[in-house]
């Protein structure tokens, strides 16, 4: 078994937890900030409807929206740091080398 995958597992496991739970849980107001900045870089795209019966949405609301969506992909990154924790303890326990895309 190669150990810098293992030790790089361990490693990015929790940190990739720690990142989406702040995410899903807007700790500290990351998510937040996260996706004011996200809108700020982005406003020189300005956001015109392809079809213009649609109403434009107040920033406030889009923000509102862009958020909730940020803090689903948290959960979802939380969920991949555990599940690198998981592959990584299976591989240790069993002795199996780490599974790799080739």
């Amino acid at each position: 078994m190669e150990m810098w995958r293992v030790v790089a597992a361990i490693v990015m496991g929790p940190a990739v937890s720690l990142v989406g739970v702040a995410l899903a849980t807007n700790f500290r107001g990351v998510t937040e900030w996260h996706m004011r900045r996200s809108m700020s870089a982005a406003s020189v795209l300005r956001r015109v409807p392809p079809w213009r019966w649609l109403p434009n949405a107040p920033h406030e609301e889009r923000l509102a929206r862009f958020i909730l969506l940020d803090r689903l992909i948290g959960v979802a990154i939380a969920m991949a740091g555990v599940m690198i924790l998981v592959n990584v303890g299976y591989s240790v326990l069993t002795g199996q080398p780490m599974q790799t895309v080739k």
